[in-house]
């Protein structure tokens, strides 16, 4: 079996998150073998499909302090990332913070 890429882990792991919980682009960077890696988890997310943008849930991956921080286009705001996110139950404040302790997530419970 091909070993998967970097932007196949990405892509993978961020499927796992449950609905709810939210990770950080470090902590996914971790997860797919790449710890110094956090920024290339937001180009990989930025650079998905349309069909992609449907399956992965990218709104469930924000900053290691909490924040929503997505550099998005003109389909993925920090708006829309928010709205998901309430959507799902996640408290967001106006500050776009997430509570890490409450609503975060870490592979290692998977």
């Amino acid at each position: 079996m091909p070993m998967e890429t970097f932007r196949e882990a990405v892509l993978r792991l961020v499927t796992i998150v449950p609905k709810g919980k939210v990770v950080s682009y470090g902590q996914v960077a971790a997860a797919a073998g790449q710890p110094r890696a956090p920024r290339q988890v937001g180009a990989v997310l930025r650079s998905m499909s349309g069909e992609e943008s449907q399956r992965v849930p990218w709104w469930r991956v924000i900053n290691s302090q909490g924040y929503i921080s997505i550099k998005g286009n003109w389909t993925a705001t920090k708006e829309v990332q928010r709205e998901l996110l309430l959507r799902e139950g996640v408290a967001v404040s106006p500050e776009l913070k997430i509570d890490l302790q409450t609503f975060g997530f870490s592979f290692k419970t998977f």
